[in-house]
């Protein structure tokens, strides 16, 4: 297989799973546990989040606000890192429970 055909395909499993992780996260977690090549988009996430603080540390050095703009963007930037802390420990959860069910299967 060539590498950007490789490359597209790897792209789509991720999107794929991501996209249900998303909107169905407990069946998705369960496919993720028969596949096991398939647990690093179970932390995407964390990825994002890393992501989220690089990017958002160069926008404070590039810009600056004040006012009320600083607050509406605080107030943005702290519900996205509480919300992707929260759908994080829910997929953790959901995958430490199906392992679990699994091992005493």
């Amino acid at each position: 297989m060539k590498k950007s055909t490789f490359l597209i395909f790897s792209a789509y499993i991720w999107t794929k799973t991501l996209l249900g992780l998303t909107f169905n996260p407990f069946m998705t977690i369960r496919q993720v546990t028969r596949r096991p090549i398939l647990l690093p988009v179970i932390f995407s996430p964390i990825i994002g989040l890393v992501a989220f603080f690089v990017f958002g540390r160069i926008g404070a050095f590039l810009l600056d606000f004040y006012g009320l703009k600083r607050e509406v963007i605080a107030f943005f930037l702290s519900t996205v890192l509480i919300s992707i802390l929260l759908w994080q420990a829910l997929l953790i959860y959901l995958l430490i429970s199906f392992l679990f069910a699994l091992w005493r299967r």
